[in-house]
């Protein structure tokens, strides 16, 4: 069983791990721009370098509308969480011609729970490990994704107190739109569906105690690659 300070502790050290990992990727003599202020600005078509988008990545996102459909023989028993979510994404992109392939991580700790009758519900944080395929068209690239989802829910007994954690686990697919904004900084927005597999928690009535949560993801931000 998976307390709520474990649960978001695993997820601190999962964000620490994963920028140690890719910082210590990047060659010693290119530190300075892994720390360097990006340029905001926008830049015009003859201001922009020829786009070239292999490299590491590092992005910090937001999701929004976000609601954890819970479904199952105890979703009844649970509104649905809904609320917010930060987090960040690191990765590395490689582009032949006009295709990107990349692999890419994200780890968001979220603000998403609800009510119900005598039961409340934390999405406490969740992330994905996947790969994604674009096609490269001047300063936009459409691309598609999938792979592994993983997180952390909490389902609590609001008359006893008794709470049960869980690590959810699961499968993710979507795709999204970067736009190259300067020289520095890519735009982009995306959709991923996030299907967990069903869990059970202690703190519902026995027969009516599983949860299947799955949930849409739509983010946005911007990525810096180095």
């Amino acid at each position: 069983m998976l307390g709520i300070v474990g649960g978001r502790d695993r997820f601190v050290c999962f964000c620490i791990c994963a920028a140690a990992a890719i910082s210590g990727a990047a060659p010693r003599a290119d530190a300075q721009e892994w720390f360097r202020i990006p340029n905001f600005s926008y830049a015009t078509d003859a201001e922009l370098a020829p786009i070239d988008r292999t490299g590491f990545i590092l992005s910090p996102d937001f999701s929004f509308s976000e609601e954890l459909k819970l479904g199952g023989s105890g979703g009844g028993l649970l509104s649905d969480p809904s609320g917010f979510a930060i987090g960040v994404k690191a990765g590395y992109d490689y582009q032949v011609g006009g295709i990107l392939i990349g692999g890419i991580t994200d780890a968001f700790y979220s603000w998403a729970d609800g009510g119900g009758y005598g039961f409340k519900s934390d999405l406490n944080y969740y992330g994905t490990i996947r790969g994604r395929l674009g096609v490269s068209l001047g300063r936009f690239l459409p691309y598609a994704t999938a792979g592994y989802a993983y997180g952390g829910m909490e389902v609590t007994d609001v008359a006893t107190g008794a709470s049960d954690s869980k690590t959810l686990s699961g499968w993710t697919y979507g795709g999204g739109l970067e736009f190259v904004w300067n020289n520095d900084i890519t735009l982009h927005g995306g959709y991923r569906r996030i299907d967990f597999d069903d869990v059970t928690f202690s703190t519902l009535p026995a027969g009516n105690d599983t949860l299947s949560p799955a949930i849409d993801v739509f983010d946005f931000g911007f990525v810096r690659r180095f």
